[in-house]
């Protein structure tokens, strides 16, 4: 589980409200109800008005699904499971993948592209067309996560606009009561700049941050799907499991720890 973004989103907020505190201003003068629905529902409807409910309901869970992030520990599991049906189909042939195909992992998120590919080598496709299908799936499953991250990118373009709207409403209700007391003018002015506020801080820290993580997610099991379109073509060329284990490999590169597992895979 991966919980850097909650943890992002705690500290931005935090080191936002510790320096309003330090400079002597009041937590209590950020609580703004209605700056709040204008700008947090404003930008909903925005969103919901410029996709359709179902993108906006899987860029939702998207996020949730986040927290899981294609780490490579698992694209090791993923190169060692490749390497062993290999192994099994260059001995037993089409055989070994029925064997291969009743594995309950195959069932997992992470290798349905490889239940798939070897459903093609057993309908004996030729490599460069299991490629071309697989390819396929990869294209569609990044046309369906750059929707999710557009979600959350306009969301962090309403945002702000949002604010803005919520201050100009804001002033012009103050300035519509007329010039009273200069003291009370100037703290219904400070209120109403609480919108902008609201709009710029949601954008910066929870819309595009979010954005930015799924786009995160999104290349790191890219690399995970690549890494079994070379695996299965591999397997259905006969390849070499030590030589399908050094090829892909290669792959580990792309993870923070991944160069340690690089070398440990080409050194075994």
């Amino acid at each position: 589980m991966d919980f850097s973004l909650i943890i992002g989103i705690v500290l931005g907020f935090g080191a936002l409200l510790f320096g309003f505190s330090h400079e002597g201003g009041s937590l209590e003068s950020l609580q703004a109800i209605s700056s709040f629905i204008i700008v947090f529902g404003g930008t909903i409807g925005a969103v919901i008005a410029s996709f359709p409910l179902h993108d906006v309901l899987q860029a939702i869970r998207g996020v949730i699904a986040s927290f899981k992030v294609p780490h490579s520990g698992t694209t090791e599991q993923i190169i060692n499971k490749i390497s062993t049906i290999s192994s099994a189909y260059r001995k037993d042939g089409v055989v070994a993948l029925d064997a291969a195909l009743q594995d309950s992992d195959l069932n997992k998120e992470e290798y349905l592209l490889l239940k798939e590919g070897l459903i093609l080598i057993q309908e004996m496709l030729d490599p460069e067309d299991i490629q071309y299908v697989l390819d396929a799936d990869i294209r569609s499953y990044k046309q369906k996560k750059m929707t999710e991250i557009r979600v959350f990118e306009s969301a962090g373009g309403f945002s702000p606009t949002m604010g803005v709207i919520g201050t100009v409403m804001s002033l012009v209700v103050v300035l519509g009561n007329g010039f009273g007391d200069p003291a009370e003018l100037a703290t219904s002015i400070s209120t109403a700049f609480i919108a902008t506020l609201y709009g710029v801080g949601f954008a910066n820290v929870i819309y595009l941050p979010i954005a930015n993580k799924l786009k995160g997610v999104m290349k790191r099991s890219l690399v995970q799907k690549e890494l079994i379109v070379d695996g299965v073509c591999l397997i259905s060329k006969g390849s070499l499991p030590r030589t399908i284990e050094n090829e892909l490999s290669l792959y580990h590169q792309a993870f923070p720890d991944g160069q340690k597992r690089y070398r440990k895979g080409i050194e075994n």
